[in-house]
């Protein structure tokens, strides 16, 4: 009974481990499935076979595995290398005394030395990891807090057991086998170490995101599509206000945008934004401007004095690239469909924020109406006439 449930916890944390490595694909989950693999054959090995079985000297080679894989899997949990190089280079020659260990046990077939030698550089390797770990604190505290924990349980649990013994007689039925407790135990919060691991990872992919997002908006950049942030898009404006230039300001909305990131997730939506804006880009000038002022709000600064009717063009080209489908990860996502208000200077307002005004109300205006055009001109209560100047 003891046995199952054993084998049952180390078989469910392989298989949680394999996921992990199927869906991260890095080294550390590998090093974690196969510890646990291991730990499984060789505390089998031990429940289930005599020492004189041609076969035990195997059970205490998966045992060598186990320890060296557990090791390996520590090293990157910790970050070692970067926390602690010194102690790493440590770590690494307790690596190589187990890989020797491992060596033997593979080829000689008497038991007691290699328990011993497996014993003694689990012990060795566990407080040379502990050592590391209160150094890693500083940068990880929970995974280092809860590899802690682990390491004192399996220290605790290989004190009280005499590996060696095995080699003497066979493992009674039945009997509780601390050290094998002790294993399953502190793969258990491994495995809530690399949990709590994740989340730092992402927390710092969060705060990385918001940093760049910051700076590019300082920058001038909208970091996600490439287009102008509203700061660079202000400044643009002002600037041209300052020197008299004539030009028009068009607000670009998307309607519905809100059932792409219910139906594809935030991915799905970022692929049509990122799209929206390389088509937005592609019918303008080069001395025009596309920015991203919000979520689903672009805008765009056009230089010189087109008439109404080339605004007008240019809307309905505009519908009609964002309404075209955008292919991501093998599928068509329903494209945008735009609404835009349009304000021109200097006939719609002096100010660069009376002409944001002036192009916003022409916007809300056009996506009250349910008929007309998808463009609407300031000042006008029509859904935009396209009349010529």
């Amino acid at each position: 009974m003891t046995d199952g449930v054993s084998s049952g916890l180390l078989g469910g944390l392989m298989a949680c481990g394999l996921v992990l490595l199927l869906v991260f694909g890095t080294l550390i989950h590998g090093y974690y499935v196969l510890a646990c693999g291991f730990a499984l054959l060789g505390f089998a090995g031990m429940n289930s076979l005599a020492p004189n079985d041609p076969l035990a000297h195997w059970a205490a080679a998966a045992l060598a595995l186990w320890a060296i894989f557990r090791l390996q899997f520590a090293r990157q949990l910790l970050r070692l290398r970067h926390f602690a190089p010194r102690l790493d280079r440590v770590a690494q020659g307790v690596g190589i005394a187990l890989v020797l260990t491992l060596l033997y046990a593979a080829v000689e077939t008497q038991l007691a030395w290699t328990l011993r030698a497996v014993q003694g550089l689990v012990v060795a390797a566990t407080v040379v990891l502990v050592a590391g770990a209160l150094f890693s604190l500083r940068g990880l505290r929970w995974p280092a807090l809860l590899f802690c924990i682990g390491a004192l349980i399996l220290l605790a649990g290989i004190s009280a057991t005499r590996l060696p013994s095995w080699s003497e007689t066979p493992w009674p039925p039945g009997r509780p086998n601390m050290a094998q407790a002790a294993a399953i135990a502190e793969l258990v919060m491994l495995a809530l170490a690399v949990g709590a691991r994740l989340r730092h990872v992402l927390r710092s992919e969060k705060a990385l995101e918001a940093r760049t997002h910051a700076l590019m908006g300082a920058m001038g950049t909208d970091a996600l599509t490439g287009a102008t942030s509203r700061a660079g898009f202000e400044s643009r404006g002002d600037e041209w206000l300052r020197d008299g230039r004539p030009f028009s300001l068009m607000l670009v909305g998307l309607n519905g945008f809100s059932r792409v990131t219910e139906r594809h997730g935030r991915a799905g939506s970022d692929a049509v934004l990122t799209a929206i804006a390389q088509r937005l880009r592609q019918q303008v000038r080069a001395d025009d401007m596309v920015a991203r002022l919000g979520d689903d709000e672009f805008a765009l600064l056009l230089a010189g004095s087109p008439t109404r009717q080339k605004l007008a063009e240019m809307a309905i080209r505009i519908e009609t690239a964002g309404a075209t489908p955008v292919t991501y990860e093998g599928r068509l996502l329903a494209g945008g469909e735009l609404n835009m208000g349009i304000a021109c200077h200097p006939a719609d307002g002096d100010t660069f924020a009376s002409l944001m005004a002036s192009a916003g109300e022409a916007l809300q205006r056009c996506k009250r109406q349910r008929m007309g055009p998808a463009y609407a001109f300031a000042g006008e209560h029509s859904g935009g006439s396209a009349r010529g100047a």
